[in-house]
């Protein structure tokens, strides 16, 4: 079962003014075109997650390619249709992927192609969601282009569309030693739902498990008026 997708209004950010902005990102919808790239920058945010659980899993096919596949043949929730890209001068900076979160857990495509021993390693991972919420499953920025609030403007775009699904609240799961993104959320008013067990290994170098986080939206609030649309 598909569940909603929202297209992102098409804008542009110039300047680095009142809110730090970068300098001429355009902010758009995921294209079927973009998913070799978002699949980098999912396996980048996972923190070795997206290694971890698809590593030799179809011989000659890298985790990245895998991941790939799945958002360019637009299966539900792992879709390009449910991105939403950061892009400078025709190069993907940043995107973020989000739906709702009765759509994060074990699905049937992951139960039937992955190693049960995998999965279980996963298990708290999985179980982990703020029932009723818009989850945000991956945000990732290359390199180059971190420091200029890229992370912030797409966060606050997944925002946009928890809005406009009908969404109160968003949540997300970030590893706990993850400082740099632990503070971002909090700047942006998430808090702390529970820990969630996830240990370390050869593919996943974290230490201390992850946090689940939440934050109520206001559903009220009005769009910046940094950009034009």
């Amino acid at each position: 079962m598909k569940g909603p997708v929202f297209p992102c209004r098409e804008r542009v950010i110039q300047g680095r003014g009142l809110f730090g902005y970068a300098v001429d990102v355009h902010y758009r919808s995921g294209r079927k075109g973009d998913s070799r790239e978002l699949a980098e920058l999912i396996s980048l945010s996972s923190g070795g997650v997206v290694d971890y659980l698809y590593h030799g899993v179809f011989p000659g096919r890298s985790p990245v390619r895998i991941i790939a596949d799945i958002l360019e043949d637009d299966i539900y929730p792992i879709t390009y249709k449910n991105a939403i890209v950061a892009e400078h001068k025709g190069l993907i900076a940043g995107m973020a992927l989000s739906f709702p979160s009765r759509f994060h857990g074990v699905n049937p495509v992951l139960a039937s192609s992955l190693p049960p021993e995998q999965l279980d390693h996963m298990h708290d991972f999985y179980l982990a969601r703020v029932d009723d919420s818009w989850y945000a499953d991956a945000l990732g920025v290359h390199e180059r282009f971190r420091g200029q609030g890229i992370g912030k403007r797409l966060m606050e775009l997944t925002e946009e569309r928890a809005r406009e699904a009908g969404y109160g609240v968003v949540s997300l799961i970030v590893f706990a030693d993850n400082t740099p993104a632990v503070n971002l959320y909090c700047s942006l008013g998430f808090r702390v739902v529970r820990r969630v067990e996830l240990a370390g290994n050869d593919f996943i170098h974290h230490t201390g498990g992850c946090l689940l986080l939440s934050h109520k939206l206001n559903r009220h609030a009005s769009r910046m008026h940094s950009h034009r649309e």
